[in-house]
């Protein structure tokens, strides 16, 4: 209780900071970056009783239903630990009506708020009546006046974009900016965990992509990235399996995760397998067309848009927070004698970050190397 006592006081102070002009208009308060909407009236019952299906639900079409959004008991999702997710589908929460709160502002507030997590008690109590969706631009429920905002004490919690670390104006540029989709292609793994490739997208139901025309090539050159694709290895996404992704040419599976039309998830291991075949190829040919041998140890150019377009979209949350502090890395740096690479190296620090824990026991001593879930748990 005491956790949505401060998030109630919170909101109020942000509110009042607004002066009389805030039942006015809408505005940012550049110190609590908290977006308000119109001063509404009292609220009116959200709707439908918590746990009474929808129409359309009943119709059998719950992802079409969440488009729209949908009222359910907070009870009935379940919780990861960058969102929840409700039959098999990820969702937002929002038009969260606390009628505990007597001061109408403060309750319309917090009604017009997306949530990724349970920052506050409000948010604890399984016979809580929210609503759900997949499309933040599309919802809609009773008294809902406009899109609602992301909040921004969720995108602390789970450290949206490393949320934590940012400034007051960079909080409130991450909290208007964001995008549900994009979250849930950064954690597809936590949202749709196995050791296969799936495709998923508001309205739609999440689909392994090898059963999306199962007879189709498995080798082929990618249209973005122009990488030969080897055979054997499910990383390539031919044109006829690609037009349910949104694609209109072949394409390996990294690219098809970045341009398809939804969150493609990849099993961590092969994606990073495939992110280093790629990269090694693509090394090689660079290198073809030199009459000399490149020096053992030399590089090349190093940014961190180059490192982002390499690597699957599980690491950018970590490249996103890091490309703050320090110089772009070398990609999957290699040590003579030793059988593990380093993902990210800075040979010039004797620093590296590696996939898993596991790997450091295969890298040589004399270097600092971390894996990559201790280092986004020492960002935050």
């Amino acid at each position: 209780m005491s956790r949505w006592s401060r998030h109630l006081e919170a909101l109020t102070q942000a509110i009042s900071g607004m002066g009389s002009s805030a039942g006015a208009t809408s505005g940012v308060d550049a110190e609590s970056d908290v977006v308000l909407d119109q001063t509404p009236e009292p609220l009116d019952s959200p709707g439908e009783a918590a746990g009474q299906e929808s129409p359309e639900v009943q119709d059998g079409s719950i992802q079409q239903a969440l488009v729209k959004g949908m009222e359910v008991a907070l009870g009935d999702l379940d919780q990861t630990e960058h969102g929840w997710m409700y039959r098999g589908h990820p969702v937002m929460v929002y038009a969260v009506d606390v009628s505990v709160v007597e001061d109408q502002q403060v309750r319309r507030e917090f009604y017009h708020r997306v949530h990724l997590a349970s920052c506050c008690g409000a948010l604890e109590d399984a016979a809580q009546a929210v609503w759900i969706g997949t499309s933040r631009e599309a919802l809609a429920a009773p008294g809902l006046e406009a899109t609602p905002h992301a909040c921004e004490y969720c995108l602390a919690k789970v450290n949206h974009r490393g949320f934590r670390s940012l400034g007051p104006r960079d909080r409130n540029r991450v909290a208007q900016a964001f995008n549900f989709q994009w979250h849930v292609s950064q954690y597809a793994q936590e949202f749709f965990p196995g050791d296969e490739a799936h495709f998923w997208a508001p309205g739609k139901v999440a689909q392994a992509l090898e059963s999306i025309e199962p007879e189709a090539a498995d080798v082929g050159t990618c249209g973005f990235c122009e990488w030969q694709v080897p055979a054997d290895h499910h990383w390539f996404v031919p044109v006829e399996r690609g037009t349910a992704l949104g694609l209109s040419i072949d394409a390996c599976v990294l690219c098809a995760q970045q341009q398809a039309m939804g969150v493609l998830t990849l099993p961590d291991d092969s994606a990073l397998a495939a992110s280093r075949a790629r990269h090694a190829a693509q090394l090689q040919l660079a290198r073809f067309p030199r009459e000399e041998p490149e020096e053992e140890g030399a590089e090349g150019e190093r940014d961190w848009i180059s490192v982002r377009r390499q690597l699957p979209l599980s690491w950018h949350p970590l490249c996103e927070q890091l490309e703050r502090k320090l110089s772009a890395p070398v990609l999957f740096h290699r040590f003579t004698g030793y059988e593990g690479v380093a993902v990210l190296a800075w040979p010039e620090h004797r620093r590296g970050i590696v996939a898993s824990e596991e790997e450091r026991a295969l890298l040589p001593e004399g270097w600092d190397f971390w894996s990559m879930r201790s280092v986004l748990g020492s960002l935050g």
